[in-house]
């Protein structure tokens, strides 16, 4: 009888479960169903709400949206580049399109995309003069860049216009892993000094290595803000002089620097263009865009973030899908080239290698074109393309191998008071082994695997870039570029984003109209949802502690076991 209740039990609980989650679907398509779109009047202004993050392309998260609407707050927008990239072009020849409100908030990009999006803003008032207003009541340092391109910029009485500089901080855990006897072990390829990735766990500073590629990145991120502002009139002492003192704080003082045009609140300010426009949202804008009916296609093959050993799917590079969206591009006939737009720091060593030899099989163009970032592994991935496009501020190259383990052979026998025994055929039978220190015999090998595969990666560089070791090995050991640097020592051919990527694979394909095909195939209908609802069961039930840059770095490396070629987390940060 036990058995029988516990049965009807389990049965009523898996039903009512069942129906919460359908009506939970439910409830998330009709929150996140699609209204009519406004038509585009004559004498509009797009409002371009800059208050989330920027994004390759936006994949919609159903359960975001509704989260948002049941705490009665608006979801955050986050915007694809892929969309005002086709959309800005368009507005600036569509006579109904009068100019554009960038609407400031907690606008968050890297900066290979919003070097882009800069070119994109510039491209559409060069073409007929059309104005870009920026309002906000809080603008972050990366939308102030924005703003600086705009004809006039207003901000809130009371607001906060955050520019102050670019920095970064990283946390070293050697001599908290001395403490409970735990010691990483991190094998680098030899002469990888500028490999950072691990040095928090093997270190308690920074090395002069990392400080010098870091500050060398971060002046030059610098620099681009300050062209930015240099547009509007302000020159570099000023901009200097306004992070110096962190002057966004106060508005008054922020617009006597000239930072800013004039102050204002929402209310008045949106009063003033209503009666000068008719406002429209850029969603709604881009909605209405007319589809290319071009015969000729080139494919975007989107490589978005690390490279692991699964399969993989938007966020992440697996064995899987980036080697499918190349295959299916280079048999589609209508595909005359292939961009693959790399924005990755890197990863699983093996995987990129098997993503280099699919490039290296295709007989269809193939040209890269780099995003925020494509290093290490991202450059591995890169380097035998037919031409590399990168953004001045794209960070690059890295090209460097290694692998972590840890062992813990003081915490578990000295502290813990365990024994481990071993019964072996072979030295490296039970290898690794955290209860035991590796001899230096089983270090030689590891080192030597390493430095094959390092090797082995330099190797490819070079048969890829066309370029002598001699002159190639210099540039590597790790060291972290900016594209820039990368144009400047033949590590990448052209600085310039998707849009020149394009025109050149167009050009070495032979056609003068095409449309774009964007892979991996984006999830549609009921997949959506279903895939959303277990991304946020993944992360509701992921430990609070599991959140942590650096743990995060170990999980991912235990996840990804062998040699990597990846970058810091910290240059992901800046």
């Amino acid at each position: 009888m036990k058995s029988f209740f516990s049965t009807v039990l389990a049965v009523l609980t898996a039903l009512i479960a069942s129906v919460l989650f359908l009506f939970g679907l439910l409830v998330v398509a009709s929150v996140t169903s699609e209204s009519p779109v406004p038509k585009v009047a004559d004498n509009t202004l797009l409002r371009i709400k800059l208050s989330g993050s920027l994004e390759e392309r936006v994949i919609e998260d159903p359960l975001n949206g509704l989260n948002a609407a049941l705490l009665g707050m608006d979801a955050p927008e986050a915007l694809g580049l892929n969309e005002l990239r086709e959309g800005l072009a368009y507005a600036a020849e569509d006579d109904r399109i009068q100019g554009i409100l960038l609407d400031q908030g907690a606008f968050a990009a890297g900066y290979g995309l919003l070097e882009e999006l800069t070119d994109h803003l510039n491209a559409f008032k060069a073409a007929q003069g059309k104005p870009i207003y920026a309002y906000g009541e809080y603008y972050t340092q990366k939308g102030a860049a924005l703003s600086a391109l705009a004809d006039s910029t207003i901000l809130h009485p009371g607001g906060i216009f955050e520019l102050r500089g670019i920095g970064t901080t990283s946390t070293y855990y050697k001599t908290f892993f001395d403490k409970f006897g735990i010691e990483p072990l991190v094998v680098r390829g030899t002469g990888n000094k500028f490999k950072s990735a691990v040095e928090p766990f093997i270190a308690s500073e920074m090395s002069d290595e990392n400080r010098l590629q870091l500050t060398h990145l971060i002046s030059q991120f610098w620099d681009f803000i300050g062209l930015n502002f240099e547009q509007k009139g302000v020159n570099r002492a000023v901009l200097d002089d306004a992070a110096e003192r962190f002057i966004g704080m106060d508005a008054d003082a922020t617009l006597e620097a000239g930072l800013v045009d004039a102050l204002g609140y929402r209310e008045d300010v949106m009063e003033h263009f209503k009666e000068k426009y008719e406002v429209l949202n850029w969603s709604d804008y881009a909605a209405q865009l007319p589809i290319s009916r071009a015969k000729d296609r080139i494919a975007i093959v989107y490589a978005n973030g690390s490279i692991g050993n699964g399969s993989g799917d938007e966020t992440t590079i697996g064995t899987e899908n980036i080697v499918k969206a190349l295959r299916k591009a280079e048999k589609n006939d209508k595909v005359k080239a292939i961009v693959l737009r790399v924005n990755s720091p890197g990863g699983s060593a093996l995987t990129s290698d098997i993503i280099h030899h699919t490039i290296e099989s295709i007989e269809k163009p193939v040209i890269v074109s780099q995003g925020n970032y494509a290093a290490s592994g991202g450059y591995y991935i890169s380097c035998n393309a037919d031409a590399i496009f990168t953004n001045s501020t794209t960070i690059t190259g890295s090209i460097g191998i290694f692998m972590s383990l840890f062992t813990a052979e003081e915490l578990m026998t000295q502290t813990l008071g365990l024994a481990v025994e071993e019964v072996q055929t072979h030295p490296m039978a039970n290898f690794p082994n955290l209860a035991k220190h590796p001899d230096s015999a089983q270090y030689a090998i590891l080192q030597r695997m390493i430095d094959r595969g390092y090797g082995d990666f330099t190797g490819k560089v070079a048969r890829g870039r066309g370029m002598e070791l001699d002159y190639l090995l210099p540039l590597c050991g790790g060291r972290v570029w900016t594209g820039k640097d990368a144009v400047d020592n033949a590590l990448a051919d052209y600085e310039g984003g998707m849009n020149e990527a394009l025109a050149y694979a167009a050009k070495q394909a032979g056609i003068e109209s095409y449309q774009t095909y964007e892979l991996p195939a984006v999830e549609l209908g009921i997949e959506k949802y279903l895939k959303s609802f277990g991304m946020a069961q993944t992360k509701a039930t992921t430990p609070h502690f599991l959140q942590n840059e650096a743990l995060e770095e170990l999980w991912f490396l235990a996840k990804n076991p062998g040699m990597q070629a990846r970058l810091n987390p910290i240059f992901m940060n800046l």
